[in-house]
C-alpha cells in the first residue's frame, strides 16, 4: 500500500525547512521525504517513500532498527526517541556523513508515526577537526620551542665545563713540561678537571631527564586526545 501523501500546504512547510525531515509508520516504512531530506540523502522522495527508514542507516544500526522499533511498541521504552543525538547516516551511494537526528512521535497518531529531524553536521564536524589539528600544531610549535631553549641553555651549561677542562689540561701539560714541574699544581688542575667533568654530566643527566619527562608527557596527552604516538 502507497504511503498517503501530506496536504499540499504542508507538504510545502516541509519543503522550506533546510533540515531533512523523514516521517515514518510504526513498521519503520517511510510515508514523508522533504525536499532537504532528498537533497542531503541523494534520494528523491518518489525512489524512497514505501521503502524502510533502515536504508538511510549504516551497519549495524540498519539490521537492528526493526528489533529497536518493534521493542518501543511492545514496552514503550524510548531509547531515542524524544531525545537528540549524533549519528552516522547513510547517501544513496553508500557514503556516511555525520549528522545530528531527534526523533518525536507524532501526538494523536494511532498506529504510532514518528517524524525525525536530521541536520547534516559534516562541515560542523570538518570545522572542529581543523581547529583540534591547529590546537596540536600550535601545542607542538610550543614543545619543539621550548626543546630549542632548553638545548642552548643546556649546551652552554656543558661548554662551560667542558672549556675549564680544556683550560686545566693544557695548563697542566705546560706545567709538566717545565724543567722542574710543580707536582702540586698539577695535582690541583686534574682535582679540576674531574669537578668539571662531574659538572658536565650532571647537565647531561639532567638533559636526559627533561626530555623523558617531556615524551611521557606528550604520550599521555596523545592518549587523552585518542591519537597514536607519532
Amino acid at each position: 500500500m502507497t504511503p498517503s501523501q501530506p496536504a499540499p500546504e504542508f507538504q510545502a512547510l516541509l519543503d522550506v525547512a533546510v533540515d531533512a525531515i523523514v516521517i515514518i509508520d510504526h513498521r519503520g516504512v517511510i510515508e514523508t521525504f522533504n525536499r532537504a531530506a532528498e537533497k542531503i540523502f541523494g534520494y528523491s522522495a518518489g525512489e524512497i517513500i514505501g521503502e524502510n527508514v533502515s536504508r538511510l542507516m549504516p551497519e549495524p544500526y540498519a539490521s537492528q532498527h526493526d528489533r529497536y522499533m518493534q521493542r518501543y511498541l511492545t514496552t514503550g521504552v524510548a531509547h531515542i526517541i524524544g531525545t537528540g543525538r549524533e549519528i552516522d547516516a547513510r547517501r544513496k551511494d553508500s557514503s556516511l556523513f555525520p549528522a545530528w537526528i531527534s526523533v518525536g512521535r507524532i501526538e494523536g497518531s494511532d498506529p504510532p508515526r514518528f517524524a525525525g529531524f536530521l541536520h547534516d553536521i559534516t562541515l560542523r564536524r570538518r570545522s572542529e577537526e581543523q581547529e583540534k589539528r591547529s590546537t596540536q600544531r600550535l601545542a607542538e610549535v610550543a614543545r619543539l620551542s621550548a626543546m630549542a631553549d632548553m638545548a642552548a641553555d643546556i649546551a652552554h651549561e656543558i661548554n662551560q665545563p667542558l672549556a675549564a677542562i680544556t683550560n686545566y689540561a693544557q695548563a697542566s701539560e705546560r706545567l709538566l713540561s717545565l724543567p722542574e714541574p710543580n707536582c702540586t699544581e698539577v695535582r690541583e688542575a686534574l682535582k679540576q678537571i674531574a669537578a668539571q667533568a662531574l659538572r658536565a654530566g650532571t647537565s647531561i643527566r639532567r638533559l636526559r631527564e627533561i626530555v623523558s619527562n617531556r615524551r611521557q608527557a606528550t604520550i599521555e596527552e596523545q592518549a587523552l586526545a585518542g591519537t597514536p604516538e607519532q
